[in-house]
């Protein structure tokens, strides 16, 4: 008895276990048919046409700003500023005097020597007169010749001072700010100020390193302010033969009209490296960065049985160039290739995608 008890248990333990699990199989099967019934996932994603173009490759050197007509005004002599006749920031006219100084001790000198030599000469022409009747001798004649020279040559010699003590304008300029004021004791060699050419030509000097690209005579460069805005084009106007020794670069100037750009002001220079090549503009945006580099996802059409029309293929690229949100890369695309835009982080390599619209262009 007590082991049909136990059959009975065991048996009834088995239908049961044999019904639920009967019910749960059914049940997942039919949840199996519902999922099999929902569309697969896909993205919705824009795109648009890659565009072939040609891209130059370029290096962006550094240069500074000349002006053609540039001086230091500075004092050949030391002495007292007595005049500074024009203003700062003032235009000078050629041959104007930008700074006099004390200058009335060298003239007062010179007055002297200019009535001794009076005095010579008076003495010179009586002599002479005195020569023709026998009444001078000619010792006395070559004194007074000799001390005429002699006069002159000390004339001449605080003339020299003189224009030392004065500075003009050697063209038309504008003048920097003054470092001293009427008064001010000026060394010589010292630095009044500045004087700039009113000219609007300029000069933008720079080096090129020894294998990075060849300049020559003619060539067009492009120039971007140090925040890298566009400031025109110069033309090459000189190059150099010879290498400088520590860098091993050679200097270049170029010529542009850009009466903006100041007198030693620094600016980038995009010079060409070599040939232009073949290349692809994409939008910034539909290009990926992972672990395996830079990649975009081509729209290949999908299989006839496919509920969305494309399939995602991954395209690795070599980026070149970023401009303005347009990235210049090279790959293996074919003409007519489009691939995916807005949306593009959303997908993965072979999943569906869905176009929606054509990406603008800008």
């Amino acid at each position: 008895m007590r082991s049909l008890s136990w059959i009975v248990t065991f048996s009834c333990c088995a239908l049961v276990t044999g019904v639920l699990g009967g019910i749960k199989y059914f049940q997942i099967s039919a949840a199996m048919a519902m999922a099999a019934e929902f569309p697969p996932p896909y993205s919705v994603v824009t795109a648009t046409e890659v565009d072939q173009t040609q891209w130059t490759p370029v290096r962006r050197l550094t240069g500074t700003i000349r002006a053609p007509s540039f001086i230091e005004v500075s004092a050949e002599a030391t002495g007292k500023i007595v005049a500074l006749p024009i203003t700062a920031g003032s235009v000078a006219k050629k041959n104007d005097i930008i700074m006099q100084l004390f200058d009335e001790d060298i003239k007062a000198q010179r007055a002297a020597l200019e009535a001794d030599l009076n005095l010579v000469a008076t003495q010179l022409e009586r002599v002479e007169s005195l020569m023709g009747r026998s009444l001078a001798s000619q010792d006395q004649l070559d004194t007074l010749l000799a001390r005429n020279q002699s006069l002159r040559a000390q004339i001449a010699a605080v003339e020299a001072q003189l224009t030392r003590l004065t500075v003009y304008a050697p063209f038309d300029g504008r003048l920097g700010i003054y470092t001293a004021t009427v008064g001010d004791l000026m060394e010589a060699g010292e630095v009044l100020t500045t004087l700039t050419g009113v000219s609007s030509t300029r000069w933008v000097d720079f080096k090129v390193p020894q294998g990075v690209a060849r300049v020559s005579l003619g060539t067009t460069v492009k120039l971007f302010s140090i925040d890298k805005e566009p400031l025109g084009e110069a033309t090459v106007i000189a190059v150099a033969d010879a290498l400088s020794p520590g860098l091993r670069a050679y200097e270049v100037r170029a010529e542009l009209n850009a009466p903006t750009l100041r007198h030693g002001e620094l600016v980038l220079i995009e010079v060409q490296t070599s040939r232009p090549q073949a290349a692809f503009a994409i939008p910034g945006h539909a290009v990926r960065w992972d672990v395996d580099g830079s990649h975009v996802f081509v729209l290949i059409s999908a299989e006839e049985d496919a509920y969305a029309p494309f399939r995602a293929e991954r395209r690795n690229i070599v980026v070149l160039d970023d401009k303005a949100g347009t990235i210049i890369a090279t790959g293996k695309f074919s003409p007519g290739e489009i691939i995916a835009t807005d949306g593009a982080f959303k997908l993965s390599d072979g999943a569906l995608a869905k176009r929606v619209q054509e990406a603008s262009r800008g």
